[in-house]
């Protein structure tokens, strides 16, 4: 049925196969590794900044500003408004400046700063205003932390802009 190569290349096929099953035994290695059993989660609250407590819009009256945790902040979606909650209606420089102003005074209260910021995630209802905003974002950030946009349809309070942050402490 097969010829004598054919069956002399099984032959050594079956002979290799044999010997790398016996020599390549696979080699189990156990690494050692503790991790934390409890990693201290802590909310972060500032005057100096806004927060949506206690706002209509709010979808509960216990947002914090940041969580703080295993030497990250992550900042609640941060929208252009002053101390006060007031909303700044302005240009898209003046509520990019009222972001970065209350991002600096939240990461500050965590114990970080702007130079710290990793990963931000911008949220627009227009795509195109993406140039103005950074003129102001940039020099906040010459390190240029990895950054996304989307455009979206809907923002909290009617808002044009919405950012996220996340830092290291």
């Amino acid at each position: 049925m097969f010829s004598r190569n054919t069956c002399a290349a099984l032959s050594r096929t079956r002979l290799l196969s044999n010997q790398l099953a016996r020599t390549a035994s696979p080699r189990i290695q156990s690494m050692s590794y503790s991790a934390p059993k409890h990693t201290m989660v802590t909310s972060v609250q500032t005057n100096e900044a806004y927060a949506r407590q206690k706002r209509r819009y709010c979808l509960t009256n216990s947002q914090s500003q940041a969580i703080k945790a295993a030497g990250q902040v992550w900042l609640s979606g941060q929208i252009p408004a002053d101390a006060q909650g007031k909303l700044i209606k302005g240009t898209m420089t003046e509520q990019t400046q009222a972001i970065i102003k209350n991002t600096e005074a939240i990461l500050k209260a965590s114990g970080t700063g702007l130079d710290r910021v990793v990963k931000v995630v911008v949220y627009v209802k227009d795509a195109n205003v993406m140039p103005e905003f950074a003129s102001v974002y940039d020099p906040a950030f010459p390190h240029r932390p990895a950054r996304s946009m989307v455009e979206v349809s809907k923002l909290p309070a009617g808002v044009d802009i919405q950012v996220d942050f996340i830092a290291v402490v």
